[in-house]
């Protein structure tokens, strides 16, 4: 148990520093961007003549555009608050130049606009990041639940066979590996009555695929017996399938029958 503890401690530790480092990087990008948003001003405040271009002094939206860089980050990696916290921190940061530098006409409103629009892209950076992150995390826990119906039935005396609406066989545990051989991802038809077209005389599929529990008995040409009962199940891709349990009374059908002689024997 103190191993298990230790082991859970370390990996959550692991997990904090990972996001940390993750999350370090934003300031770093918001620096690069001011630092770039402002690097005319700071030109001329240096008296840095040969480091002087035009491009610097121009109508700023270009330069804005290098704010979705942290903005879209945030929402990757700290979802929708990390989106809207680094979208206000932006505001703040192109505020000074809207109010006090900038020569075009309507500065604060094209700042506001560009703002709205960049904070709802990184919103939706984060809604898409939790619905993929859910989706993953659905995903494995259907695959861990699968896995252990699986086992289950692997371990069953009982042979279990999963068959599509087309017919085809999706698993076949042990005990029907067995009787039958192996027939994962051929057609039911094929595999347990060597057929190359369905067989809707005997065929319970669409029914059963329909919500129906259906219960009856095969009679193999070899003799063999067998009580099936099917029911319907919903396999990990969200497609309707047939689950059915097969039981051999082959045994049990042979004793009837010597039962049946030995009272004909008897009346006689």
């Amino acid at each position: 148990m103190k191993a298990t503890s230790l082991r859970h401690r370390l990996a959550l530790t692991a997990i904090r520093i990972h996001h940390s480092g993750r999350l370090f990087y934003l300031p770093v990008l918001l620096f690069i961007c001011t630092l770039f948003y402002y690097f005319g001003e700071l030109v001329d405040w240096a008296a840095w003549a040969a480091v002087r271009r035009e491009f610097f002094y121009g109508v700023h939206d270009i330069h804005r555009l290098l704010f979705l860089a942290p903005i879209i980050y945030a929402g990757y990696t700290a979802r929708i608050k990390g989106a809207i916290i680094i979208t206000l921190v932006t505001f703040a940061l192109l505020l000074p130049r809207a109010f006090f530098i900038s020569p075009f006409p309507d500065p604060l409103l094209r700042m506001v606009l560009f703002v709205i629009v960049a904070g709802v892209i990184g919103v939706l950076t984060g809604k898409i990041r939790n619905e993929a992150e859910r989706r993953r995390l659905l995903e494995t826990r259907i695959k861990s639940e699968r896995d252990k119906m699986v086992s289950i039935l692997e371990n069953m005396g009982d042979g279990v066979l999963i068959t599509g609406p087309d017919y085809i066989v999706r698993f076949t545990n042990l005990s029907m590996v067995k009787d039958f051989g192996e027939g994962t991802g051929a057609t039911c038809y094929s595999y347990l009555h060597h057929q190359d077209s369905p067989c809707h005389h005997i065929c319970r599929l669409h029914g059963v695929i329909a919500g129906n529990i259906e219960r009856w008995n095969y009679q193999f040409p070899d003799g063999r017996s067998y009580e099936v009962m099917a029911s319907p199940y919903i396999d990990s891709d969200g497609k309707a399938c047939q689950l059915a349990i097969f039981r051999n009374i082959s045994s049990d059908n042979n004793a009837n029958c010597q039962s049946d002689g030995l009272a004909r024997e008897l009346q006689l």
